[in-house]
């Protein structure tokens, strides 16, 4: 890691530790700190963030149980290939703008993109405003390992040539905006535990009733109009959840 002055906001609602973790993960990330990289010592690592050791080893800690370190007795502690990824669900952002800070490769393999009419799951998001819709199916891979299976519907009035657009290479959010002036605002997300079907374990490599995460999320443009909906099947050993909570005064 190279000496640098580090600032930590130590008037922040964010713990110490968790801003020291997140610098290191960025650092990480970058390519600054290599996989590989025997990580500086505690003191060093005290004096470059001015905090004390209890927190350094919760950040260290922290990073160790995500995946990014990896401690070796009597030798020291290593940096590791991330073997999770992690969205922080206090952002709203694309996969491809996660990616690209994350400075992570991923693919997108677009398995089906169809028009389908209004069903009973579509009208209890987007009401009877709209008759059809656009379904896109894709497998997103993170360093060549399947993270999820989203099937994702869009209203056909609103884009009426999403299928004209290449979803392997394009961002679903950027061709909406750039595309079909909708501008994305908020998202509501549900999280829920399943057993993965036999068909998707196969498409995610795992075992068939694994445990895995399901992701509901609806989102909503800058006129409050549900314009997205998306259900993802995130393999729980790769795809993690992470957000920062504030206690109410």
């Amino acid at each position: 890691m190279q000496e640098m002055i580090v600032k930590i906001d130590k008037n922040s609602h964010i713990p110490l530790y968790y801003q020291v973790k997140e610098d290191i993960t960025q650092r990480i990330n970058s390519g600054e700190l290599s996989e590989g990289e025997l990580l500086p010592s505690e003191n060093d690592l005290m004096n470059m963030y001015s905090v004390s050791r209890t927190t350094i080893r919760q950040a260290v800690d922290l990073l160790v149980r995500e995946g990014f370190l990896e401690k070796r007795r009597g030798v020291g502690t290593f940096v590791l290939k991330p073997k999770s990824f992690f969205w922080d669900l206090a952002e709203l952002r694309s996969f491809d703008e996660v990616i690209k800070r994350k400075g992570l490769k991923s693919t997108t393999k677009v398995i089906n993109v169809s028009k389908v009419k209004r069903n009973k799951e579509l009208e209890e998001v987007f009401g009877d405003n709209y008759d059809y819709f656009y379904q896109l199916d894709r497998i997103r891979y993170i360093e060549n390992d399947p993270l999820e299976l989203v099937t994702t519907y869009v209203p056909f009035d609103l884009a009426p040539y999403l299928d004209q657009f290449d979803f392997s290479e394009n961002s679903l959010f950027t061709v909406l905006r750039n595309e079909f002036n909708i501008n994305i605002k908020y998202a509501d997300k549900t999280f829920n535990a399943i057993n993965v079907t036999k068909e998707d374990s196969e498409i995610l490599n795992i075992k068939k009733n694994t445990a895995i995460q399901l992701v509901i999320t609806v989102t909503y443009d800058d006129h409050n109009r549900p314009v997205e909906y998306s259900v993802s099947r995130d393999r729980g050993l790769i795809s993690r959840f992470k957000v920062i909570l504030s206690r109410a005064d």
